[in-house]
């Protein structure tokens, strides 16, 4: 319910900033603003790769796990995405994806929530054990032969 209704205020939002805004910097200010962040966010979006190639590398010559690198990954590509969406209150929340301490402090509320849910679930755990039998060798059948 929450993701349908967040989905629906986005456009609204965005069309309320653009009267606002637009009406400071003008059609052209306007247009001009909306290109440069979107090739800002495609610029992004091309060197996130490399990044996180080099970030996973780093993690695992230090022995750690890529788990964390790979989440700051996919939050700075959301970040990027957002900022390629033409829109102001998009390229705000695409810019504060970029922000290193707003992504822990991200990371660690979604953790936190992931444990909580965890925690209060009621796991059922069935146990048993299974025997391999291998299949029983089939015979073989001669054919007759051919006497012509």
């Amino acid at each position: 319910m929450w993701l349908l209704l967040g989905i629906l205020a986005v456009p609204v939002i965005e069309i309320a900033l653009f009267v606002q805004i637009g009406g400071h910097f003008g059609v052209i200010g306007t247009l001009a603003w909306v290109f440069a962040t979107s090739a800002l966010g495609l610029v992004l979006m091309r060197l996130e790769p490399q990044r996180n190639a080099q970030d996973l590398r780093a993690a695992l010559e230090r022995d750690a796990s890529p788990a964390s690198p790979m989440a700051h990954s996919a939050l700075r590509m959301i970040g990027a995405i957002l900022i390629f969406i033409p829109g102001f209150f998009t390229d705000a929340l695409g810019l504060l994806l970029l922000i290193p301490p707003l992504r822990h402090l991200l990371l660690a509320r979604v953790l936190i929530s992931i444990r909580t849910r965890h925690s209060r679930s009621e796991t059922t755990i069935i146990e048993g054990e299974y025997e391999h039998t291998p299949p029983a060798e089939q015979p073989r059948i001669e054919r007759p032969e051919n006497r012509d």
